[in-house]
């Protein structure tokens, strides 16, 4: 049987609440992960610091590293909802253009899926890890379980996110409605994003005009909601 050597051995690690210290790993996933153009998409060694030093603990931030190298990150904040989906707008408005610090509500009934990002060299793989799912997983999969966990253990009563909608650049013929319910001819989601959130566990609950500046989703968006946690 052939073995892995500790030199070929993929160590994966899960850091909750990672401080100050770490912000060069966060900074890295941030730089890395979404190289694509948008205002907003990569958030600022400023907004990071933040997100990582206010409110203590409640605000949820995860980093993934491998083999002690950054890989991935995950953040998310609470604020109250009133459940009425005619008043979620676009992500901008409801992370304060990403400044999610400030409008984090400890005690807030929802929790808000900011964004999971894994560096290109990591993605698609399935690594071993020491969390509590059996078998392997991708990053992306890990980071939003680990988080759904933490929110709803924390007390939220739902999950949300504003999905950004990847592959809408490549159907601009059709209205951002009729591309979210859109699927392809295995039955899944055509939008990679939304495909993934589907998967996890989350179901579509409004298609958006403008989410944010985000060239390769029109700036549109696709608001999902999550009422418990993953199940593998």
């Amino acid at each position: 049987m052939n073995t892995l050597s500790d030199r070929d051995r993929k160590t994966t690690a899960f850091l909750f609440n990672p401080k100050e210290e770490h912000l060069d790993f966060l900074y890295e996933v941030e730089t890395r992960a979404w190289n694509v153009t948008g205002e907003n998409l990569t958030a600022s060694r400023e907004k990071l610091l933040e997100r990582i030093t206010s409110h203590g603990n409640s605000q949820t931030v995860v980093l993934a590293t491998v083999n002690e190298k950054a890989a991935g990150s995950q953040y998310a904040f609470r604020f109250n909802w009133d459940e009425d989906i005619n008043n979620l707008k676009s992500w901008d408005q409801y992370t304060n253009n990403g400044w999610t610090s400030q409008v984090h509500k400890p005690d807030g009934n929802t929790g808000f899926l900011v964004g999971v990002g894994v560096i290109p060299e990591f993605r698609g793989q399935k690594f071993e890890h020491n969390l509590k799912w059996p078998g392997t997983y991708r990053l992306s999969e890990l980071l939003i379980a680990f988080t759904l966990d933490d929110l709803f253990d924390k007390g939220a009563k739902q999950v949300i996110a504003n999905a950004r909608v990847p592959f809408y650049h490549k159907r601009p013929d059709i209205n951002i409605k009729e591309y979210c319910d859109f699927r392809r001819g295995d039955g899944l989601l055509f939008d990679p994003v939304l495909r993934f959130h589907e998967r996890m566990g989350a179901r579509i609950i409004k298609p958006i005009g403008y989410s944010m500046e985000d060239e390769e989703s029109l700036n549109a968006g696709c608001w999902v909601l999550y009422q418990q946690k993953f199940v593998c």
